[in-house]
């Protein structure tokens, strides 16, 4: 929603007498009509895609807070999937506890009219733990409303370095949007969510701190197993995208690459829900073990027994930040 500019109306000076009649003080001046505000120009027009990872009560939460936090951003957020925009915004979430705290981990990409990320926002709020077992016990409104707040400020710094071509200017004046148009988002569907923190880290693990590597990460992903439909292909296909976007070399030489592989294990149905888990296991050139990435959530019953679609990508986006954190980085060139 676009912000309005506030303008200052100037006040006219009072007659002293009735305007009926009667002898005034001094010449009766009109008072101007207040000038109306301006509306600016919003940075871009978003359609809002359900957000997956998180129970169903904190995901539409959070992506309220996030349309009305895009309004104070000059953000139009649209609520209809199959709405025109100049991007899509998915948002991906998940909550792990970690000794006396909850941490809340959030992926948000932004992808173009073709479906092309353009743009991805990452970050992670800490809560106190408490003693119950479920950690989205711990999410409360102000976590989530951080999140809003913080992501709608990222996307506001994006948007005005990459404004969309033929976009009016920040301060052209625009209509402003009818006031009966829905704000009530859809109930989104359960999806993968992202992962917790991998069980070990890399032991020779190195910080990248120049952008001149010296050597590369090859990695091989093959096909995942246990998965239903077509999610053996779909997740490896997905995740080697990813990490090929973060800069990970694919190889098919075993005895020089480090290995990925996935294993996918469905629970039994109850009351129309399934629980999904997806075990990455990352092994050394030598086939030892480096770690474990797990993503584990409740999807309703079924729903992935054909094509996978866009759940594989958010499962393999949100993998792929643990995956790589077990992965040495690259020594750079000072």
């Amino acid at each position: 929603m676009a912000v309005a500019a506030m303008a200052l109306a100037l006040a006219g000076c009072e007659s002293s007498g009735s305007v009926f009649g009667g002898l005034s003080s001094g010449p009766s001046v009109a008072t101007p009509e207040p000038v109306k505000p301006v509306a600016q120009a919003p940075l871009a027009r978003i359609a809002m895609a359900n957000v997956i990872g998180a129970p169903d009560a904190v995901s539409r939460q959070v992506a309220e807070q996030i349309v009305q936090a895009g309004e104070r951003q000059r953000i139009t957020l649209i609520n209809d999937r199959d709405a025109k925009g100049d991007y899509t915004l998915r948002g991906y979430i998940v909550a792990s506890k970690e000794r006396t705290q909850t941490k809340v981990t959030y992926i948000w990409d932004l992808t173009d009219p073709t479906g092309k990320r353009v743009n991805r926002i990452t970050g992670h709020e800490m809560a106190p733990a408490g003693t119950a077992k479920d950690p989205w016990v711990a999410v409360t409104g102000a976590v989530t409303q951080s999140i809003a707040d913080k992501t709608a400020s990222s996307l506001a710094t994006w948007l005005a370095a990459n404004r969309p071509a033929g976009a009016p200017s920040a301060g052209a004046p625009i209509a402003q949007a009818p006031a009966s148009e829905s704000r009530q988002l859809a109930s989104p569907t359960p999806a993968i969510a992202a992962p917790v923190t991998p069980v070990a880290e890399p032991a020779a693990a190195r910080t990248t701190t120049a952008s001149l590597p010296t050597n590369e990460v090859a990695a091989i992903v093959p096909a995942v197993s246990g998965a239903p439909g077509d999610g053996s292909t779909a997740l490896s296909s997905a995740l080697q995208r990813e990490l090929t976007r973060q800069g990970v070399t694919l190889a098919n030489r075993p005895g020089a690459s480090y290995r990925i592989e996935g294993k996918v294990a469905m629970g039994a149905p109850a009351d129309g829900k399934q629980t999904i888990q997806i075990d990455w296991l990352v092994r050394d050139p030598q086939g030892r073990s480096l770690g474990t990435v797990s993503q584990k959530n409740d999807i309703p019953e079924g729903s992935l027994d054909s094509s996978w679609g866009n759940t594989a990508d958010a499962a393999a986006g949100a993998a792929a930040q643990g995956i790589l954190k077990l992965l040495p980085q690259p020594r750079a060139v000072n």
